[in-house]
């Protein structure tokens, strides 16, 4: 019997402070764990990637934060 080994991907999100806001918003998808020049290309704020790298979320009274989550595929 074949061993399957698990894959992970890690989706980057957006979600912004907007009377029409319908939740977060796709940006991207990585192999690995993006770099921080890889977030910086994609317009995150060089002062965000480190919370960004960490998961992520709204800060204080953010207009727009992002999401990094990880997640298993087969």
């Amino acid at each position: 019997m074949a061993h399957t080994k698990k894959m992970t991907v890690w989706i980057l999100t957006r979600e912004c402070n907007e009377y029409d806001q319908q939740g977060e918003y796709f940006v991207a998808v990585f192999g690995d764990k993006p770099t921080h020049q890889q977030l910086t290309e994609l317009g995150i704020p060089t002062n965000r990637l480190h919370h960004t790298l960490n998961g992520g979320g709204r800060v204080g009274n953010d207009y727009e934060w992002y999401h990094l989550k990880n997640f298993g595929v087969l």
